[in-house]
């Protein structure tokens, strides 16, 4: 029976997070797949030729070799080992997982700011600090939406 996408992130995630926790190094590993996310939703081709079942696995790793020189131990083996199952073409949800795990360590949230207009980085910021204290939270990250029809306010999902 195949897993669902859903499944595989939840595995791999959970996987990458204790392994990266055992072994003391879980700020680093959450920065650097941050970094790769970021990289890869910048250029979705990324994903595809490496999840590319036509390409050889000498050509995946090489390219694969050259994009993970920057990045701790760590991340170099499990993208290997991402490779080596054929589960690139599920590191976004791998990475979304992780960060969800991340972030309930930390006690960090996430969420959404939306206002009638746009807030500056200090506003958010200042929101999302007195959100955090008020919830016993360590930092709450938020995202702005501008919604012309409020009237004044903010509404904080």
């Amino acid at each position: 029976m195949a897993l669902s996408r859903e499944e595989i992130a939840a595995r791999y995630g959970t996987a990458l997070f204790g392994y990266a926790q055992d072994n003391k190094v879980l700020d680093t590993v959450y920065d650097e797949m941050m970094e790769l996310k970021k990289a890869a939703v910048a250029n979705s081709k990324f994903i595809s030729v490496l999840s590319d079942p036509i390409l050889s696995s000498k050509d995946k790793k090489s390219l694969l070799t050259a994009v993970e020189k920057d990045f701790s131990d760590e991340v170099q083996g499990f993208l290997n080992l991402l490779l080596e199952y054929n589960r690139f073409a599920d590191l976004i949800d791998i990475i979304d997982e992780f960060a969800l795990l991340y972030d309930d360590e930390k006690k960090i949230a996430a969420g959404t700011a939306t206002t009638a207009v746009k807030l500056d980085d200090d506003q958010l910021k200042r929101l999302g600090d007195s959100y955090a204290k008020k919830y016993d939270l360590n930092a709450v990250r938020l995202e702005n939406k501008v919604d012309p029809s409020i009237l004044g306010g903010v509404v904080l999902q």
